[in-house]
Parts: structure tokens; C-alpha cells; sequence
């Protein structure tokens, strides 16, 4: 699905640098990382569900690593 008209990324592209870098924290930390800025705005909601959904991921993953 494409996430970012404006500068072509889609949520493949976007999941990828989002769990390469968990540091990022703001739509716009995602685009530099990417390579890209922000132009209409229409994909920062977006990608920061994918940032939190992400983030998310990584807690039940860290979690269970901890339980082991």
C-alpha cells in the first residue's frame, strides 16, 4: 500500500526503516531517514500509527524475550 504519494514509499518501505531505526520517534524522523521530507502532509498520520503500531511491536517482543 502505498503510504506517501508525494514521495513514493510505501508501508513495506516504511515498516523497514521504522524497525532498522527505533530511535525514530515523529513522522518527519522517518522521512529524513528515508531520504525524504514531508510535502502535502497527507501520510504523517500514517506513519505515525506504523511508528506506535512498531513500537508496540517491540515491547511484546522485548517482553517475551524477558520472560524466557
Amino acid at each position: 500500500m502505498i503510504v506517501c504519494v508525494c514521495n513514493a514509499k510505501n508501508c513495506r518501505t516504511v515498516r523497514e526503516v521504522l524497525t532498522q531505526s527505533p530511535h525514530i520517534d515523529t513522522p518527519a524522523a522517518a522521512h529524513r531517514a528515508m531520504g525524504s521530507t514531508p510535502q502535502c502532509g497527507r501520510c504523517l498520520p500514517t506513519i505515525a500509527g506504523m511508528i506506535s503500531d512498531v513500537r508496540n511491536e517491540n515491547a511484546v517482543v522485548t517482553a517475551l524475550a524477558a520472560a524466557d
